[in-house]
């Protein structure tokens, strides 16, 4: 019993000699390192540098303008003629409308009914609507019209030129008597066929011209160009928009109640719903017009000018590429850069703890 106690006592004071070497106080570390506390500027590399007594020299020549041309000459070509005129050389005159007289004909009728009979009631003797619109649109109208004629041209054959020719305007028959052989064939008293010839007078008429006179031909006749209006057409010169309504609704309403008539006898007649206009010239003027005609030839109104080249320059020299030789190397400018002038030492402490396992076998 004793012998345990000792041996518990012996391990209690083991334990509190490695706790105190445990925890027991280490001295304290430290970092120390050179600070600049002053600066100086001193001078660094070379940054800019120039060359003095160069001398620029060509090193490389080549040739130009061998080849382009130096002297021009000028060739003038007509490319647009002008069409042949016509020029009048002799002038007549022609009838033509001055003044037209209009019509107004129907030219399309419909039937309507039309009140023959009227009878007496009591009611609404006016009615009024309101028209509403809902839906509006725009359109384009004419407001001044202008009728364009419409022309016709015809050709007819009119004579240029006359001749006076002579002709024979009375004639007289006259006669002669002319000596004629003729052959005759006859039988001979001793039996064969004898021909001979016998003379005869016959009388020969001929016509004489007693009396001569004078007639006019023409010898050469030319186309006469002529005009007539047909017809108008009818052209608009001035236009306007206005605006209309494609939608409406419309309330009907009564403006004044008394006793009014109503037709309980109805007949059907006959009205003009299109009209058409006749026209008619109901004055004439004279306007001149040309007779003769000349064609003049066409005439150069364009032309194009080109040059060609008569003689081509044999070029010359240049520098193409310089280098520079000799001269020397010189610094224009430094760089800048700081250096430490003077320097501190510093020092900082530093802790530090030594962790012990207790638990850890011998």
């Amino acid at each position: 019993m004793k012998t345990i106690l000792l041996v518990n006592i012996a391990l209690l004071f083991c334990l509190g000699l490695v706790l105190a070497d445990t925890y027991a106080p280490q001295p304290p570390k430290e970092h120390c390192y050179n600070k600049c506390t002053h600066y100086k500027t001193v001078q660094g590399q070379c940054v800019d540098f120039e060359w003095t007594g160069t001398k620029k020299q060509c090193c490389l020549w080549k040739t130009v303008g061998q080849g382009k041309c130096a002297e021009y000459k000028k060739i003038s070509k007509c490319d647009k003629y002008s069409k042949a005129r016509t020029l009048c050389l002799g002038h007549g005159y022609k009838q033509v409308c001055n003044k037209v007289t209009k019509h107004k004909l129907c030219a399309k009728y419909e039937w309507k009914e039309v009140c023959k009979h009227n009878g007496k009631n009591h009611g609404c003797d006016s009615y009024g609507y309101h028209f509403i619109c809902t839906k509006t649109d725009k359109s384009q109208g004419c407001s001044l019209y202008t009728y364009v004629p419409r022309i016709k041209h015809h050709y007819k054959r009119r004579c240029s030129k006359y001749s006076i020719q002579q002709y024979c305007a009375k004639y007289k028959k006259i006669y002669k008597t002319v000596r004629r052989w003729v052959p005759v064939s006859k039988k001979h008293y001793k039996g064969w066929i004898d021909h001979y010839y016998k003379q005869v007078l016959e009388k020969k008429f001929h016509t004489i011209c007693v009396a001569y006179a004078k007639k006019k031909t023409c010898t050469a006749h030319q186309r006469v160009k002529f005009s007539k209006k047909i017809g108008y057409d009818k052209k608009c010169v001035k236009f306007f928009e206005k605006k209309y309504c494609i939608a409406k609704k419309r309330v009907k309403f009564c403006e004044k109640w008394s006793p009014n008539k109503f037709c309980d006898l109805k007949e059907r007649v006959r009205v003009c719903i299109k009209h058409r206009v006749q026209k008619f010239c109901c004055d004439y003027k004279a306007v001149p017009f040309c007779t003769q005609y000349k064609t003049l030839k066409p005439r150069c109104i364009k032309k194009s000018h080109k040059k060609i080249c008569v003689k081509k320059s044999k070029g010359y020299k240049v520098c193409a590429k310089y280098e520079f030789v000799g001269g020397k190397k010189v610094c224009k400018k430094y760089a800048e850069r700081s250096v430490c002038a003077k320097k501190q030492k510093v020092c900082t402490k530093i802790d530090t703890y030594k962790k012990v396992d207790t638990y850890a076998k011998k």
